[in-house]
């Protein structure tokens, strides 16, 4: 059922189990700043649903046949998902940018692919919000205006965006909105690692149940340019910004952060 797309020739790979398995997203290349990319766009009639896996390649040669590489969805080895497991599979590499249309995802999407750009269609007024959870579980990623919202299902995280400390170094979060989840709006997960560098640059971080967002581990949290309103609906203890005493520097600038429930920052000593 698999239906690869050569790299270079057709740069994505998309497979679901909900339509046809020869489904591929192609559209344009781009020189990224990074050096030679690619521009993957999501056009807002293809089916991004589900279970969505960004990352560099979906199996592995065990010397006789190809098989499913495994990913570390949630934690513990009960937590880890053999690629065939998701719905969507896109292949981007380091460099990439994939653009989606402002529309709505009902989706929970999982980034493996290092050094790509996942971003709303730069030209468009409106955001593409995805209704569920997106988590970064790879370096030097960067989310950039896509806007995350609480989906219905009851088994999603409740989290916004999630921040995989045990799988990268740096990350940028910019003019994302995180707004209505159940719990965190921007949430670092992770059982343990340090986050060399957390951005989060003109976000809004509004109206969700516990905290506006939250750091722990990290050796440079930027937050600067952000909205943070309204948190901790849910929870008597939800802050605007929890941070805890691991984190080692803090730059906060030109933000607005107020009329959150028990705190606007709340330092956890």
């Amino acid at each position: 059922m698999l239906a690869p797309c050569t790299r270079g020739t057709l740069p994505v790979e998309m497979i679901s189990r909900l339509f046809p398995p020869t489904l591929c997203v192609v559209l344009a290349t781009v020189v990224a700043s990074a050096g030679l990319g690619r521009e993957i766009r999501i056009p807002a009639e293809t089916p991004l649903q589900g279970s969505v896996l960004i990352a560099e390649r979906f199996e592995e040669w065990n010397g006789d046949e190809w098989l499913p590489l495994a990913f570390p969805v949630w934690p513990g080895d009960d937590g880890m998902r053999t690629s065939d497991w998701f719905e969507v599979r896109i292949e981007a590499h380091s460099g990439d940018v994939l653009v989606l249309d402002p529309r709505e995802y009902t989706a929970q999407i999982w980034i493996f692919a290092s050094g790509i750009t996942v971003m709303t269609e730069p030209e468009a007024g409106e955001l593409a919000t995805v209704l569920g959870t997106v988590e970064i579980d790879a370096d030097d990623v960067t989310l950039e205006r896509i806007g995350v919202t609480d989906s219905e299902n009851p088994h999603d995280s409740g989290h916004g965006i999630e921040v995989n400390r045990e799988l990268l170094d740096t990350v940028t979060i910019r003019g994302c909105r995180s707004s209505g989840n159940r719990w965190t709006g921007v949430h670092i997960v992770g059982a343990r690692g340090r986050i060399r560098e957390l951005r989060v640059e003109d976000c809004v971080l509004v109206d969700n149940g516990m905290d506006g967002m939250d750091a722990v581990t990290v050796d440079r949290l930027v937050i600067t340019g952000c909205t943070i309103t309204g948190n901790g609906w849910g929870l008597s203890t939800g802050v605007g910004v929890r941070i805890l005493s691991s984190v080692l520097r803090i730059v906060m600038a030109d933000n607005v952060i107020e009329n959150n429930r028990f705190a606007d920052v709340h330092h956890n000593d």
